[in-house]
């Protein structure tokens, strides 16, 4: 046995598409709506903390704009907790309906916006005795592979926990285009905030909700490209981070190219 069968091999690419699919629509079709008690505010969440649905009841216009705002970002956590927990329940039941997924693990804080703890590289013993003949020369070029691997590896661990550790406080904000509201998004997609001026309960239910929808869309996005711009610092130019992000990113028509 060489030192390279110590390295694992990769899934097929046929039966890694087929297993990536599987999950994508396992999460992608994962969503929660909850809706205040008296039909005020509604929210739809889906994948990684996201907002996809957001509504107003005549009941919002009960309350001041600052209650109201704190309670789209309440209904918006109770929204994102439940389709977390109904994308971890669709993963396990893609795995066990998948031969090549059975091996992977749970991933509740992946599917909720926020990276795994750094692992735990697996040691990896390296021949450090005299070459003995053209045998011993083979293995100790690959034993200086598997070296340059681990020491990568170390790198690429030590980059991952301080990226971890930034992203805790990593933020974005944005304001609607006459700045009457605003949301603080942390990187990940978790909706920190929502400020709503006294001005916007002029809208009507839908014309409130849009706005608000939007700007909570248009700083999940900006966090995004922070988190994109942070990891690509990490990953180095050998994979373009940014434009994959940005290629996940939905343009919206309504928005105002000046918007702050």
């Amino acid at each position: 046995m060489s030192a390279f069968d110590a390295i694992p091999k990769p899934m097929p690419a046929a039966e890694l598409k087929d297993a990536v699919d599987a999950l994508r629509q396992a999460v992608t079709a994962a969503t929660a709506t909850v809706s205040t008690p008296d039909g005020a505010v509604e929210v739809t969440a889906g994948p990684g903390n996201s907002i996809v649905g957001l509504g107003f009841g005549r009941a919002a216009y009960r309350y001041r704009p600052e209650r109201l705002g704190t309670l789209v970002v309440d209904t918006a956590r109770e929204a994102t907790t439940q389709a977390t927990g109904s994308m971890t329940e669709a993963v396990r039941t893609a795995r066990h309906r998948r031969r090549e997924l059975t091996d992977l693990p749970d991933l509740p804080d992946l599917l909720g916006g926020t990276l795994p703890e750094v692992p735990r590289p697996d040691p990896i013993k390296f021949d450090d005795g005299p070459s003995d003949g053209p045998a011993d020369d083979d293995a100790q070029r690959a034993d200086q592979v598997l070296r340059r691997v681990s020491e990568e590896s170390q790198r690429q661990l030590a980059g991952y926990a301080q990226l971890r550790a930034e992203l805790a406080d990593l933020t974005a904000t944005a304001r609607s285009a006459d700045g009457g509201v605003s949301a603080q998004v942390r990187a990940g997609g978790e909706l920190l905030a929502v400020h709503i001026g006294s001005g916007q309960l002029q809208h009507d239910p839908a014309t409130l909700a849009s706005i608000v929808h939007t700007t909570v869309m248009t700083a999940t996005a900006r966090a995004a490209m922070l988190m994109a711009d942070r990891v690509q610092q990490l990953t180095g130019p050998r994979l373009d981070i940014r434009s994959l992000v940005e290629s996940y990113q939905t343009p919206n028509p309504d928005d105002d190219p000046h918007r702050s």
